[in-house]
């Protein structure tokens, strides 16, 4: 079962600060500099399908080009989801939380990334009745795990409000409903 949830509980915010906020202070302050370009797939979505697509197996491709500086990551990002003709365009700006766990004798290497993204969501096609482009602004968790100098993998996981869905639909969604996203991301660093 895929997680639609809502983001507005009192817990799951607290819950979120504490985690970012003690990671943040229990971590050494290693500087992250690097180039990557990475993809990602929607985990539901790709499993399960959800309502959209009539809970049938759909592929939802995320794809970004990321710049690194002093643990600050600037990304751009397109995402294409053809099954229900949606599209989006997002600038990402997250701050790069080492963490660092030795298990077998080796060093772990991960990274946890909060990060808000303005987004341009894009809507077309027969099913949505005509051509159409919504701001909104989103906010990510991504929990990345370095595999090597050149390789990591990340858990993302996206909160966008819908406009697209409150603006074509206003009787159902007077206001723009939070959809949650959860994707599965390979990337490929440049040093």
């Amino acid at each position: 079962m895929c997680l639609n949830a809502d983001l507005k509980t009192k817990n799951m915010k607290t819950t979120l600060l504490l985690l970012i906020t003690t990671i943040a202070l229990a971590q050494p302050k290693e500087r992250e500099h690097y180039l990557s370009f990475s993809m990602a797939i929607d985990i539901c979505n790709a499993t399960v399908g959800s309502a959209p697509t009539n809970n049938k197996p759909k592929l939802d491709l995320l794809y970004q080009f990321s710049m690194v500086g002093d643990n600050i990551e600037v990304n751009i990002g397109y995402e294409n989801f053809n099954a229900i003709q949606f599209d989006k365009y997002t600038i990402g700006v997250g701050y790069l939380f080492p963490i660092y766990a030795h298990a077998f004798g080796k060093k772990i290497k991960m990274v946890l990334i909060p990060s808000i993204e303005p987004t341009l969501i894009d809507r077309w096609g027969a099913n949505w009745e005509t051509t159409s482009s919504h701001l909104s602004i989103g906010g990510n968790i991504a929990l990345r795990w370095h595999l090597s100098e050149t390789i990591a993998i990340e858990w993302l996981m996206n909160a966008l409000p819908r406009t697209d869905l409150s603006t074509r639909y206003p009787t159902l969604n007077p206001t723009a409903p939070i959809k949650i996203s959860n994707y599965l991301k390979i990337v490929y660093k440049i040093n």
